[in-house]
């Protein structure tokens, strides 16, 4: 007789406890049970066995019971779409933050440690997630670097990103950033696509619209969260593209897109893309979005498939999302559907309680600051080029006036290579004082802001040269002193402290700049930004500035007449 699986063994017994011919390990009894796929509230008992539903129904018996109260049970909340590192903080600290607020779990975009340590950086996101309280997947960035204008720690060839997508737990091909090379039809852009062929394949379509957005969902790419006016969302689900809603501490793009949502699409998603460790003890996280829509009207019921049913669908992901027979008890009790205070929060049938104290996190070798030639180099702005138009609220740029510059950009190369290049801002507003971090989308490179003028300049220099000796992270310098600091000592993004002290160190940081000036009310995260090559319209690299819509480095020499 062959030997049965664990998988078969687990099965078995649900069979057997919905039977009633053994009693669950816990029953959930007296709740307002939420069926998403029918968008209705069931009445009776949910018994668990071994971390699984085995049965929705009246009458359980179970060694433990939870008295629900009448309250609302949910399938615990899913974040479809987000890049943990943006937090500033590990998987573990990440899920210390979320689990009150109801997420039981993230499919985690981990370009950023990728971008800086390839595939061990992967693996690494994975194996500190498992052991975070909180469900991780991932997906294989699909542009390491991110175009052809960043170059960042490794660099991932269609073979290595095939490879990668065969790593246990990872789900399929993240967003798709190289919009040019899909449509222009770059062989290894092509090649990556080919290797994804099978799986999902996440979009990255910021900006495209018409025939240029129906070449890019034709390529066979899934989704966009890109869309940030109602014109973009319903083009993107016109061509057939799962449309994800995003809301994070930079791009807010949920208020906008309100409208769209409450003609209840069938294919879309609630994500937060990149979101600060404040910003989720303050606001939240999905839960959050959540009040957001039903204080708009939207029906609660639909709201809640947005963060559990769809993304389970989207990812292929057949074992959660829904409270029912066969699937994972990770669940969310909530107090009520328009406040979606949480109660008590499951995973695998586990209660928050039981977190405890996380597990370690697991060593990540590699990934420090090295900057050459900072002390020495040239911060001078070539005169002729454009000023870097930052808005508060989302992670486009745009031209600003020329001479309207009121904080200068510097990004330094991180990995040894010695490139670094300046140019003005408008809109961060520094009127003294720096600012410099370890955290640049996508290579993640030093990027530093600072004040005009010659101690703004040696505030810069400082400001860096801190960040370097800290092994990575954030510091703001004034008068050549440290003002605030929070050391990234994982990868030079990610602190293991805990998400009340992270956030508490973000807050004194952003306290520090808008007494300096700062117009930004995420300062960190914008700042982050300011370097992704495929986002428009204008962007910051080691090597110059990048107009993105031209695709070509601007000349340091302005062109004779």
């Amino acid at each position: 007789m062959p030997e049965i699986s664990s998988e078969t063994s687990l099965r078995q017994r649900l069979v057997r406890v919905a039977l009633r011919q053994e009693p669950a390990d816990l029953v959930i009894r007296g709740a307002q049970i939420v069926s998403v796929t029918t968008r209705e509230l069931l009445s009776g008992d949910v018994a668990i066995a071994d971390g699984s539903i085995a049965a929705v129904g009246p009458g359980y018996q179970a060694t433990e019971v939870y008295d629900a109260g009448g309250k609302y049970l949910s399938p615990g909340f899913i974040d479809a779409h987000i890049h943990i590192e943006s937090s500033l903080m590990t998987p573990a600290s990440f899920a210390r933050a979320v689990r009150p607020r109801g997420t039981t779990g993230v499919v985690a975009e981990a370009h950023e440690i990728v971008n800086v340590l390839g595939e061990a950086g992967l693996r690494w996101m994975l194996d500190a997630g498992a052991a975070s309280g909180l469900r991780v997947w991932a997906s294989q960035p699909s542009c390491v670097p991110a175009s052809v204008f960043e170059q960042g720690g490794v660099r991932l060839e269609p073979p290595d990103i095939g490879r990668g997508l065969t790593v246990p737990g990872v789900l399929g091909l993240a967003e798709m950033m190289n919009y040019p090379g899909v449509l222009g039809q770059d062989v290894a852009v092509w090649a990556t696509l080919e290797a994804a062929r099978g799986k999902r394949i996440d979009g990255h379509a910021a900006s495209l619209s018409g025939e240029r957005l129906q070449a890019y969902a034709a390529a066979g790419i899934h989704s966009d969260h890109e869309a940030t006016t109602p014109a973009e969302a319903h083009d993107r689900l016109r061509a057939g593209l799962w449309l994800m809603v995003r809301e994070g501490s930079a791009a807010r793009n949920l208020a906008a897109l309100t409208p769209v949502l409450r003609s209840m699409p069938r294919r879309a998603l609630l994500v937060s893309d990149d979101i600060g460790a404040d910003w989720l003890l303050e606001r939240g996280h999905l839960d959050h979005q959540l009040r957001h829509l039903v204080a708009s009207g939207l029906d609660p019921l639909y709201a809640l498939g947005l963060v559990t049913c769809n993304p389970a669908e989207y990812w292929g992901l057949f074992d959660v999302g829904v409270i029912g027979p066969g699937f994972r008890a990770d669940l969310v009790l909530l107090e009520d559907l328009t406040g979606f205070e949480v109660a008590e929060c499951w995973l695998g049938g586990q209660p928050l309680s039981a977190l405890g104290t996380p597990a370690p996190t697991p060593h990540l070798p590699g990934g420090r600051v090295n900057v050459v030639g900072l002390e020495r180099a040239d911060l001078s702005v070539p005169p002729h080029w454009p000023v870097i138009g930052v808005r508060p609220d989302q992670i486009e740029t745009y031209a600003a006036v020329p001479g309207s510059g009121d904080t200068k950009l510097v990004v330094a190369d991180r990995y040894g290579r010695g490139l670094i290049s300046a140019a003005w801002t408008q809109g961060i507003g520094l009127k003294r004082g720096a600012v410099a971090l370890s955290v640049l989308h996508d290579a993640h490179h030093l990027v530093v802001a600072g004040a005009a003028g010659p101690q703004g300049d040696a505030d810069i220099r400082a400001a860096g040269l801190a960040v370097q000796a800290l092994g990575g992270g954030v510091v703001v310098v004034d008068g050549g002193e440290v003002i605030a600091s929070l050391p990234l000592p994982h990868g030079g993004l990610m602190s293991d402290l805990p998400p009340v002290e992270v956030a508490a160190r973000v807050q004194g940081i952003q306290t520090a700049l808008q007494g300096r000036g700062c117009l930004l009310p995420e300062a960190l995260t914008t700042l982050s930004f300011l370097g992704l090559s495929v986002i428009p319209d204008l962007k910051l690299t080691p090597a110059g500035l990048l107009d993105v819509p031209a695709w070509a480095l601007l000349p340091e020499e302005e062109a004779e007449g």
